[in-house]
């Protein structure tokens, strides 16, 4: 399946979601549902936090995943979005724009790293690196990284964001590549084989808050899990990490 198809596919739950919401004979919502939508990076422990809500609660929170450059656009176009978690550039432009209703919450960083294919090592390191090219779909300038790193101009692969990094990875397509820490969690095939130091790229810092678009019963409900104990819980056992 060709990167661009299977970008497409990712969509497709998004805009029916969008054409086909629930509504009652007045145009309410009548679903109790939420929506949020986060950085692609995010969505594993996003997952997991919401299994647990439901599990406490009953009500599912649907995640999202989109690259960073397109959430504020699609709040822009008001695409029915309860929740955001971004990192903080972003959720401070949403802010700006009157899309973010009260005070963002939480902080949560998420590290980079070099990671292979369980077993590889620091040898995967000689071969090509998959990384996030410098786009509005990426949160890092993977080869400016790769450089400053010292592990040559001529071992770059370009892609469009970490996702794509753990596709080829997992395809065996490149060696090493530049991820979050969060995305292993879900990816039991790769292995950390060196942690980023943050002088070279500082983890990502992740904020959560209710939309103005939010229609649905107390969406404030799942950020006020994020920031408890059981929420932290479940968002650091996928590796975000609580900042101070």
């Amino acid at each position: 399946m060709t990167i661009l198809r299977r970008r497409l596919l990712q969509s497709l739950p998004l805009l029916s979601l969008v054409a086909a919401k629930p509504q009652s004979s007045d145009g309410g919502v009548t679903t109790t549902d939420l929506v949020l939508n986060c950085d692609t990076a995010a969505a594993p422990a996003l997952a997991r936090a919401a299994d647990r809500f439901r599990e406490r609660t009953g009500v599912q929170v649907r995640i999202f995943p989109t690259s960073p450059g397109l959430l504020l656009p699609q709040l822009t176009r008001k695409v029915q979005n309860d929740l955001l978690f971004t990192q903080g550039p972003i959720m401070a432009a949403a802010a700006a724009a009157g899309l973010i209703a009260g005070e963002a919450a939480g902080a949560w960083r998420n590290r980079f790293v070099l990671a292979a294919r369980g077993g590889a090592g620091e040898a995967a390191l000689t071969g090509r690196i998959a990384v996030p090219d410098p786009t509005p779909a990426a949160d890092a300038d993977g080869p400016a990284l790769i450089r400053a790193l010292g592990l040559g101009e001529d071992k770059i692969l370009g892609v469009l964001d970490t996702d794509e990094v753990a596709f080829l990875l997992a395809r065996g397509e490149a060696s090493a590549g530049l991820l979050h820490a969060g995305d292993l969690a879900s990816r039991p095939g790769l292995e950390t084989i060196r942690p980023v130091p943050e002088s070279v790229a500082p983890p990502v810092v992740y904020r959560v808050a209710v939309t103005t678009l939010a229609r649905r019963p107390n969406p404030r409900a799942f950020v006020d899990f994020l920031i408890s104990p059981e929420g932290a819980a479940a968002l650091t056992a996928h590796s975000l990490e609580i900042a101070a």
